[in-house]
Order: C-alpha cells, then structure tokens, then sequence
C-alpha cells in the first residue's frame, strides 16, 4: 500500500489541497485569532471541495481541542504537540471514511521517528529537505514565567533522547540539509531529566562531529542557565554561527522580577561581555515584551537603554498578550497598562531597533561575506537569497550560482532588513 509520502505533495495554493494542515502557537493571543480567520476561509473551500481534509496541531490545538471543533466544523481532526506521529494514520481516516471530528488525547512520551522517514515531495523531484533542518532537542519548560503558557500547554521540560537527535540529524543532512537549527523553549538547560544527564554543550559537539553538517545555530537559550562552558562553545565549536538569540523580555529590574525572569539587567549585560570576549562578532538578536502589567515610563525606558547599550542586530518586539493560566493574567489584572500607551511604546522601541540595525548591517558594507543561498532573490532578476552566518539575511547577484551554494560575496547596499551584494566566490 502507498504511503502519504508516496501519495502527496505540497501544493501552492489551498484550492488545489486534498488536505490542509494548521500548526498552532498559544503563546500570544493574535496567533488563537489568526488561527480562526484562516479556518473561516478553509470554510469556502471546503464547500467547493466537500472531500477537503483540515487538521489542526500545536498548541493551540493541544489547549483548545475540543474548543475548536466546537466553533468550525470545516475541522475534521486536532492533534497536540506530542502526536505528530498519528497525522499519517488521521488524514488516512479522513480521506478514505466517513468521520465524525477527532481530538486526539494528549500524550507525555516522546515520539521516535519510524525507521524509514522521507520527506513529501512532487512526483519526479528529486527527494531532499529544506537546507536549512529544524531539530526539536526538548519540550515544555520548567521556568514559570508569569507572562508564558508554554507550561501549561506544552508541560513541563522534556529532553529527547541525544541518540534520537542525532538520527534524525543524520538523516536530514543525508537528504541535502546543511544547516542545523536545534530548537527548544530554554535550550539551554538541556538534558537536566536525562538519565544519565547529557549537557547541551556536548549535544552540540556531537553535533559538530556529524559529516555534513556546516553550520549550527540554536533557540532559544534563557539568561538563567547560561554558564561558562557555554559561552566557550562559540570560540571552539567552528560550525556554530556566530549568532546568539538571547530573550531579554524587559531591560527593568522590577519588571524582570514580576516576571519571574530570574535574572537582572546587570547579569545579562555580563552574559554579553562575556560572549563577546569570545566571539567579538558575535550577533545578538533578543525578545522583548512591552506594556508588562506595571510597566512605568522609567521601566521603559531602561528597556530602551539596555537595547541601546546591547546593541541588538535585531528584536523581536510585542506587546504584552494576557494568556489563560498563566500569573500575569491572574493576578495583575488592576495593573493592566492601556493598549494606546503600550502600542506607542512598541513603536518608539522599534524605531530604534530599526536605526540599529541598519548601522549594523551598513557595518558590512564593502566587506565579504559568506552566505548559503536558500531561495530566490526579490530585487535583482537572478539574484539569489540566503542569510550569512551572522543570520543576516542577504541577496545575491552573479552567474553561475544555484539554491544550496554557499558563496562569498561583497556587500553592496545595507538597510534594516538586510544587505545585498555580489558574488566574489562560489564554493558550492
């Protein structure tokens, strides 16, 4: 009998879809409200195609299950983030069988990959991953943050297995992946369940000694767990990219504390002195929320000083977002700041963050830089688009390249979004 694998394939438009899925996030409330939209547009298309297949995954789905079937019957099946492995056998009920909808229950155990694991392609391509290979390393968190429903909805932390992480790493640089990006809510404090404890450190030198794998990258790692030989791997691991995604979440004092961050503004400035002792060019990306219940002006503007002082390459700012069970929505309610307020102050912090990053990457102008070429490029006809191992996104013009070579180029032009150049050097 064929497999899923054998039998579909990604479509580029929802009208040509035999089965549609959704991955969900909970943890801001925009993305609940986005996830309702698309499924009242999936409702069109399900009408013109009675036979469509809709499943829903993540956590929103692992929260509001039942919820969600409740409110869109175009849904024909949700499952958690811990049983992606019964998708196949789902879609397979939902395509051949009359159904009624299906919440799937919530599992604890990690999934193991089955023994032959192949991607989806289109029928006659050539069967590769994206360049580029995503690597769960651990789920659920143990930190409690009083913004964060992350332990509510995912559990608490989780390590997979190094062996199963290192397969499935295996199988994916087998299959054309070049870049590892290993993912984790704190990943950094990695391994602390297993038995015998295995250290993120020495994942990650496993994960060097790989043939194939040429660059490294992880997320995201959380102030309170990084310790020195940490920090050390960015001087002696050469795969590992010179670029670190470190939350911030507030440059205050006080509101760290409400958040229950455990850590100071003082402790983080430290943490980055210290990895730019080792890695000078090191990249820095952050998180921040504004509007916490209780922000103050001043609190702000610490944050404000902090970015300033730090110097990010790049921010991911929001506005604060209440989330059910979680501390700040239980019990800061009278200290709720103003959505007016809160959204002008995400607009100052990202004016600033915009003129950043801009004399970040006007830094590169007229220098070389190496970049893997992941897709096509949008201003030049020809041009080639990747990110540099600084995780700077980049677009390329030159003759002779294709998706997947990595090139060394000279930067032409710099602006807050990204640089472009030209190419020096193709490697490959």
């Amino acid at each position: 009998m064929a497999s899923l694998a054998e039998t579909h394939y990604p479509v580029a438009e929802i009208e040509d879809a035999d089965v549609v899925i959704i991955n969900t996030c909970s943890v801001r409330e925009k993305a609940e409200h986005k996830l309702f939209s698309l499924l009242g547009t999936l409702k069109a298309a399900k009408e013109n195609n009675p036979n469509l297949v809709v499943g829903v995954g993540g956590c929103v789905a692992q929260q509001e299950g039942q919820a969600i079937l409740r409110k869109s019957p175009v849904v024909d099946f949700v499952y958690g983030t811990h049983n992606i492995s019964l998708v196949p056998s789902l879609v397979s009920r939902a395509l051949h069988s009359p159904h009624p909808q299906v919440a799937v229950d919530y599992r604890e155990e990690w999934e193991d990959l089955p023994d032959e694991f192949v991607p989806l392609v289109r029928p006659g391509e050539e069967r590769t991953l994206p360049l580029r290979a995503l690597i769960a390393i651990q789920r659920g968190c143990n930190k409690n943050c009083a913004f964060c429903v992350v332990p509510t909805t995912r559990g608490p932390e989780v390590s997979r297995s190094a062996e199963e992480i290192l397969r499935e790493i295996r199988i994916k640089v087998s299959s054309g992946s070049r870049e590892i990006m290993l993912l984790g809510q704190t990943v950094n404090s990695y391994g602390k369940d297993l038995s015998p404890r295995v250290r993120f450190e020495d994942l990650i030198k496993r994960v060097s000694d790989i043939p194939g794998v040429e660059r490294i990258r992880f997320t995201s790692p959380h102030p309170q767990d990084v310790r020195k030989e940490f920090v050390d791997l960015f001087d002696s691991v050469p795969q590992l990219c010179p670029h670190i995604h470190l939350p911030l979440q507030s440059g205050s004092n006080r509101i760290l504390k409400l958040m229950n961050r455990n850590y100071s503004r003082e402790r983080y400035l430290e943490i980055i002195g210290l990895l730019q002792e080792r890695r000078p060019d090191i990249a820095i990306s952050t998180d921040i929320i504004v509007g916490f219940p209780g922000e103050t002006d001043i609190d702000f503007q610490d944050t404000l000083q902090m970015v300033e002082d730090v110097k990010f390459h790049m921010s991911y700012a929001f506005m604060y977002s209440p989330r059910p069970n979680t501390v700040s929505k239980a019990t800061m309610r009278e200290e709720q700041v103003p959505s007016d307020i809160s959204s002008a102050r995400l607009q100052i912090l990202q004016g600033v963050q915009d003129r950043l990053c801009k004399e970040q990457n006007e830094a590169w102008l007229d220098k070389e830089v190496e970049v893997l070429l992941e897709d096509q490029g949008r201003h030049s006809s020809g041009a080639l688009r990747g990110r540099t191992r600084h995780n700077v996104l980049a677009e390329i013009s030159g003759e002779g390249m294709k998706i997947g070579d990595t090139v060394r180029a000279r930067v032409s032009f710099a602006g807050p979004y990204g640089i472009r150049g030209e190419l020096v050097e193709n490697s490959g």
